[in-house]
């Protein structure tokens, strides 16, 4: 198996919260005009934007380092926050499954963590038919046969 990268697609992540950061001055603004908000409150919810800011710029810059390299024999999770490489002998079990929202999900149990492939991740068919592929090369323990039906 040759070796594919798989990137985390930011554009769900970051989307609402670019919005946010438009809208929210609009509205604090006109609420302020209008009735003239205290400047304890005023302060609070300025605060409340900064930090929101803050955070959409992390959770930005993490989510653009995620990505998944399959790797011949070996599955490695690599971000900002670290690199965990998960070869065929360490996982468990592979469970497939939608959540409610429709979305299908892949979890990789190993012995201490569990990690989990969803549709956030770009090209998402291919990142499952390696998933697949990897799963029935290594002979590893999954429902895969009772997903497929």
């Amino acid at each position: 198996m040759e070796e594919h990268d798989y990137v985390y697609q930011m554009r769900p992540l970051i989307i609402p919260g670019l919005v946010f950061l438009i809208l929210y001055p609009l509205i604090i603004g006109g609420v302020h005009v209008f009735s003239k908000l205290p400047t304890l409150e005023l302060r609070v919810l300025i605060g409340i934007y900064v930090i929101s800011g803050l955070g959409i710029i992390i959770l930005w810059v993490v989510g653009k380092s995620k990505r998944i390299i399959m790797n011949g024999g070996q599955i490695v999770f690599s971000s900002l926050l670290g690199e965990h490489i998960l070869e065929p002998k360490d996982i468990r079990r592979v469970a497939f499954y939608f959540d409610d929202k429709g979305q299908e999900i892949a979890q990789i149990r190993t012995s201490q963590e569990l990690y989990y492939v969803s549709e956030f991740y770009f090209p998402f068919p291919e990142l499952m038919s390696d998933l697949e592929i990897f799963i029935q090369q290594y002979d590893i323990r999954s429902n895969l046969t009772r997903f497929a039906n």
